[in-house]
């Protein structure tokens, strides 16, 4: 009986941790940054997970969504990158390769793109981490005719678009000093 009423009251702490805990991942002004930059995009559900799934401080602002996006931008296209190279080594029909080859130097554009936007972020020089991000989707260009063949690598086009999109919005409104709490879809 004992047993039974400390198992009880541990998930009741536990209960009440999860809930503080999943309250508490980012503030009301954060939530409205994060929710104006989502309803900017082409997938709300998605840009919300990226930012909450990674939010480190409870009151991040465009800054720390930004870097954010540009992380996020900076694995997806690392993993993408290794995810293309690692077909095209199994793949044996050279116009799929020719594809394959085009995704990658997309991928790997890309992936530049997220590492100028970053080195440009850390030394506050949104007009140029701006221009990187926009570059992000001209290289990218290269890799759209992959739907037909590999739906996994048509996913993570999708998913590259919109952290590239995330990106744009953030380094828009990061170039808009005064405006670095509102959101400008």
């Amino acid at each position: 009986m004992v047993i039974l009423h400390f198992n009880n009251i541990f998930l009741l702490f536990l209960l009440c941790c999860f809930l503080f805990l999943d309250s508490a991942s980012s503030d009301s002004k954060t939530d409205e940054l994060i929710n104006d930059i989502c309803r900017a995009t082409t997938d709300y559900g998605f840009c919300y997970k990226v930012f909450h799934q990674n939010i480190k401080s409870p009151s991040t602002d465009i800054i720390g969504l930004s870097r954010i996006t540009i992380d996020q931008g900076i694995i997806n296209a690392t993993n993408s990158l290794n995810y293309v190279g690692n077909l095209l080594r199994h793949e044996d029909d050279p116009n799929k390769q020719f594809l394959l080859i085009h995704c990658l130097y997309g991928y790997d554009g890309a992936l530049g793109s997220f590492y100028i936007a970053s080195y440009n972020l850390d030394r506050g020089n949104f007009v140029e981490l701006l221009h990187s991000v926009r570059m992000g989707p001209i290289h990218m260009r290269k890799c759209l005719s992959i739907f037909a063949f590999s739906p996994v690598l048509g996913e993570r086009n999708i998913i590259m678009s919109n952290l590239m999109t995330m990106a744009v919005i953030t380094a828009i409104n990061l170039n808009r000093p005064h405006k670095r709490h509102h959101v400008i879809d």
